[in-house]
This record gives structure tokens, C-alpha cells and sequence, in this order.
């Protein structure tokens, strides 16, 4: 499957709700996309350090109002799945609010570091599964590969949004001139090749962070991008397939699981079988061998009738 971890939001404050025309072109970008391959895809709410969350009043921390969005796309497109992810642009990571209170309201939670100091400590003390970064500026830090190595160990993906390479007119309405445009490219461009060469071309998640139809793209554009960009087939593949799904499933665990334990089974030939054991009255039941309960007598007699 295909996934698509960045359709941004319309709003980035809780303050402004989104306009009907904006949930159209929210909703024409998200068929768009689903027409494409991608069936997951992760509506981005993006905010800073700085907003203030409705930390007390639960109901408002997450403002996507996915089930209205579900209603309306999901009957006509059965196979579409529809997330929620939350991205903080941390300067000082001293300032952010306490990601336990908010982390259950969103299906990936992801930090957008704008230093530094702010990207070691996200990756080191926060419970994130995404990374995200400007990349149509120039990044004022270098990219270091034991840092974004110990992160891609830890189960951390960096994200690669391609909207700021493919734009076009629309997308650089307010840039100004052609220059500033050329200037974009250029440090996206150098920004993934030092993300590649710092993850060792590992945990990379390309996303589109389309806010037009028109800026999205279908897989075999990225793999022609990412193979340009230095990339093999088997890993350019895994940007939009198992790195992204992991990534979606990382942040599902956090919601839906304890710790992200799994029950995997008992493979012993052990059964549980609720009898007190007459030496240990505290106990409420005891482990026996297979071979000494009444089903393990009935297997081995029918086994011998059958010799």
C-alpha cells in the first residue's frame, strides 16, 4: 500500500476554523491522491511551540474534524483510510507542553526542529515518530549522522516533502521572482542529498504536503525523484511503502496498545487449567503438562489405536 503521511490542515491555530472552500480543496486533494495509490493518508495539523493547546478541555486538542471528512469521502471510496497527525516546529523543546496529554488525540505525532539542540533532544527524549524539516531553506545546522542514526535505531523517520520541488506557479505565488524560486529548488535539493548521506539512505518517508491537487504525484514520479537523488530501487520503493507504514503503525501502537505490547501466544506445551494445587492454596491455577490432563491422555490413546 501506499501512504501519504502530509496533507496539511487548511487552519494552524485553534483559534480560525477552515473556510467551505478550503474543505473542498481539501477534500478534491485527498480523491486526488487516493486516485494516485495512496489509500492511508495523514491529515497534518501543523502549529508552534508557542500555540497554546487545550490541554483541559479534550474534546479540542485534536481541531481536524476527521468524521466529517470520512462521511464524506469514505462511502464513495471504500478503501480510503484517513488519519490524524500533529507537527510542532520546536525551537527550545524546554517549552513544549506535555506531549502524554496529547499524543493519544492523534494518530502520528512529528516535530519539525528548527536548530540543532532542538532536533538531539526530540529524537533523544520525546516520544515522536516522525521528523520533519524545512527544506526549502537552507538548514542552519549540519546534519550529523550519529544523530540521525541513533533516531532511524529508536524507530524515528525523517520526512521528505516534495510539494517544494513540484509547486509550480501556485505554490510560489508569494515567493516573488524567478530567482527565489530557483533558490528553493536548489536547497531542497542540497537538504535531502545531506539527509540521505546522514541516514545512510535509511528511515527516509516521502510525503507530498500537497495543498493543491495539482501538486500531487504518483509513485513512479517519486522513484524517478529519489533514484535522480542517488537512491537504489529497493530503498526508494521503502519511502512510500514500509518506512511510511511503519511510521503509521508506530503511532497506531501508541493509541492502541499498552506500551506497544503484543500478545504473540503461548508456544509451549503447556495448558492453564483452573484447578487449586492442594500444596499452594493461594493460587488460583497452576500450569500442567499437556501429557498428565485428560486431553493429553485422549490424544495419546487415539494415537496408539491408530498404530
Amino acid at each position: 500500500m501506499l501512504c501519504d503521511l502530509n496533507v496539511p490542515w487548511p487552519c494552524s491555530t485553534y483559534n480560525t476554523q477552515p473556510t467551505q472552500q478550503q474543505l473542498e480543496v481539501l477534500k478534491n486533494t485527498i480523491v486526488t491522491l487516493y486516485s494516485l495509490g495512496y489509500t492511508h493518508q495523514a491529515i497534518n495539523f501543523s502549529i508552534n511551540e508557542n500555540v497554546r493547546i487545550p490541554v483541559g478541555t479534550p474534546d479540542l486538542i485534536n481541531p481536524i474534524n476527521i468524521a466529517y471528512l470520512k462521511s464524506e469521502l469514505v462511502p464513495r471510496f471504500p478503501k480510503l483510510k484517513l488519519f490524524t497527525r500533529l507537527t510542532i516546529i520546536v525551537s527550545d523543546p524546554s517549552k513544549l507542553q506535555g506531549l502524554a496529554k496529547i499524543q493519544n488525540h492523534f494518530d502520528v505525532l512529528a516535530v519539525q526542529p528548527v536548530n540543532e539542540k532542538a532536533l538531539q533532544l526530540c529524537t533523544t527524549n520525546l516520544d515522536i515518530d516522525l521528523v520533519s524539516f524545512n527544506l526549502g531553506s537552507k538548514l542552519p545546522f549540519f546534519l550529523k549522522h550519529k544523530t540521525i542514526g541513533s533516531a532511524i535505531d529508536k524507530g524515528i523517520k525523517f520526512e521528505v516533502c516534495y510539494s517544494t520541488v513540484v509547486s509550480g506557479s501556485i505554490g510560489y505565488a508569494n515567493v516573488g521572482d524567478s530567482t527565489n524560486v530557483q533558490l528553493i529548488k536548489k536547497n531542497f535539493f542540497n537538504n535531502v542529498l545531506q539527509l540521505i548521506r546522514a541516514s545512510r539512505s535509511k528511515g527516509i518517508v516521502v510525503s507530498s504536503g500537497a495543498v493543491q491537487p495539482l501538486q500531487a504525484r504518483n509513485g513512479e514520479d517519486i522513484l524517478t525523484l529519489l533514484k535522480t537523488l542517488g537512491l537504489d530501487n529497493s530503498r526508494a520503493k521503502s519511502c512510500i511503502t514500509l518506512n511510511a507504514e511503519r511510521a503509521l503503525i508506530s503511532g497506531r501502537l501508541r493509541i492502541k496498545s499498552y506500551k506497544q505490547t503484543v500478545i504473540a501466544g503461548n508456544d509451549s506445551d503447556e495448558v492453564l487449567v483452573e484447578k487449586k494445587d492442594p500444596s499452594k492454596p493461594d493460587t488460583l491455577a497452576y500450569k500442567k503438562r499437556l501429557g498428565d490432563s485428560s486431553s493429553g491422555r485422549l490424544l495419546k490413546k487415539q494415537k496408539r489405536s491408530k498404530d
